[in-house]
Parts: structure tokens; sequence; C-alpha cells
């Protein structure tokens, strides 16, 4: 966190702005400051001088030195400051696929298109999703760190094991994506439930995400198993014909579709949340960001 103040002639101090930040390296030190989500940002416009703002978020840029800074949740306000310094301005978008038992019986997402509930054609015999636990984390862990140097921002094992599976509140469950008996790719999701049903949701994706157009059955499968209506994702970085090969469909594709975002307390609509991003090297990486960077996927 950064902060100005100002201080008057009796010593008091009074703060101008602030602006928070997480850097990956919170959750695995070997990750330093390459990769920095921003969170709380708020300046007096009464009494802070202008242009403040701007000069908190160059701040960190200039002594932190960054390969990516990123904010997920972003007002319509600081949208021209972004756009100033160079930023890419993009929404996360919302896809679910659906739990084809649960036709005519959704009590979460509403106004769910026929076409959600539609068979799916054969899942390549290459690939195969499985479950992770403590037990079995010491064999994943060197896949889960080559798979993560690939992408920015960059991430790690020892920061899925910091972020998710220690994580004091939640129960993220963890998949290994394995094509050909070859790991490529580290899924994270947990269950939500609400009005007496239940869906699983996408929080976070480590490495390549073009498994999942042909993820139907596989994922379906485990909502079978959850007894869950969808499952969900929201990101950025993933193209939208790869989710919906995959029969992932979103509001997007059908303006009806409801798929709630708030749970506590519950609210029945669509939400849309705006990000900015940067990346200050061009050579790392195809960059994604989801759900459960910056601060998005949290206890309220």
């Amino acid at each position: 966190m950064v902060l100005a103040e100002q201080e008057n002639e009796d010593g008091v101090k009074t703060i101008l702005g602030v602006l928070g930040f997480i850097p990956l390296g919170r959750f695995d030190p070997a990750l330093g400051d390459d990769g920095i989500l921003l969170a709380l940002w708020k300046v007096r416009d009464d009494i802070a001088p202008p242009g403040l703002g701007l000069r908190l978020l160059k701040l960190i840029q200039a002594q932190l030195k960054p390969k990516v800074i990123g904010a997920i949740g972003i007002s319509d306000m600081v949208k021209p400051i972004y756009r100033a310094l160079g930023y890419t301005l993009d929404q996360l978008g919302h896809w679910a696929l659906f739990n084809p038992e649960f036709k005519g019986k959704c009590a979460v997402a509403a106004n769910v298109p026929d076409a959600a509930f539609a068979l799916s054609g054969e899942t390549p015999t290459s690939l195969a999703l499985k479950c992770i636990d403590r037990a079995q984390c010491e064999n994943v862990v060197s896949a889960v760190d080559r798979i993560a140097s690939l992408q920015r921002p960059r991430k790690s094992w020892a920061y899925v094991v910091s972020r998710y599976i220690e994580h004091p509140w939640y129960d993220y469950a963890l998949r290994a994506v394995e094509h050909n008996g070859e790991p490529v790719a580290l899924v994270v999701w947990r269950q939500v439930e609400c009005n007496g049903s239940r869906i699983l949701r996408v929080v976070d994706i480590i490495g390549d995400t073009n498994w999942l157009s042909d993820s139907t059955q596989l994922l379906r499968a485990e909502l079978v198993r959850a007894n869950a209506e969808y499952i969900d994702i929201m990101q950025v970085g993933t193209p939208g014909e790869v989710l919906s090969r995959g029969q992932f469909i979103g509001p997007e594709q059908y303006a009806e579709l409801i798929l709630p975002n708030y749970f506590s307390p519950f609210e029945a609509r669509n939400i849309d949340i705006h990000l900015a991003y940067r990346a200050f090297q061009s050579d790392s990486g195809p960059l994604r960001l989801y759900r459960a960077d910056s601060d998005q996927d949290r206890p309220n």
C-alpha cells in the first residue's frame, strides 16, 4: 500500500490518498513484484492536489518495476487514467457450462436456453482431469512450476499452496488437466451454495486453456458428482470461440440469460466487472486474468 500524507504545523498528518495493491509475491516471495494487482484506490478530492491518484500509480510502477500490473473491478471514473498510461481496458467475460440434469430445474441461473443442455461429442481420449489433494501435491510441484512460468502474471506451486490450499475460509478444489498423461494446466474452483442449489466457480486456471474446447464431458462429469447446476468462469485472455466450442454460454450470446455474481447476499442479476492491465514485457507468455486475481474472490 502507498499513502500520500500531508502534515500540518502541529505535526498532525492527514491522509490525502491511498493505493492498495496485491503483489503475487505475497503468496510466494520468489515471485517478488513481477505481478501486481491493484485493489483499493482512494483520493481525497476535497483537499488532494490535482493528479495525486495518477502519481501514486506511477510511483508503484517506478519503484517496484513489475512486469504486469492489473486492476480488476475498476470504475468508470478511473478508466481515463489507465488509458492515459497505456493500459488495456477490458472486462471479465462470464461463461457457464450447464449440467443437463438441471434442465428446467435451475435455481441460481435464470432464463437458461435449451441450447445450454445440448449433448456433447466425445472427449478426446488424450484429455483427462485428475483430482489433486494434499497427499498428491508433491507429484505436481515441478509440473505446475513449469506451466506457471509460461504465462502472465507468473505464478508457482508455492503460490497455489498459499493462495488456495491453505486458504483460511474457502475450500478450493484443484484439478490437473493432462494431455497424453502430461500436465498442461491446473484448474481451481470452489462450490457455492444458494437457493437450495449449488454451482462450481472456476477462480483460476494456471497454464494452457485450449483444452476447454474439448472439456464438456469432463466438466459435466464433475457437475454430476457435485450435484451442481453449472460451472462458471470469469476471465480475460481465452478467446470466446474456445469456450463456445466447449459448450460454455454467457449473457453476450444470450441476452436474457442471468448468471449471478453476488451471493452474499444473493442478487439475481448479471454484473459487468471492468478491468485494466498493462504488460511491461512482451515476451513472457500470454496474459490471462481470473476472478481470484486481485480481490474479487473473497468473503464479504
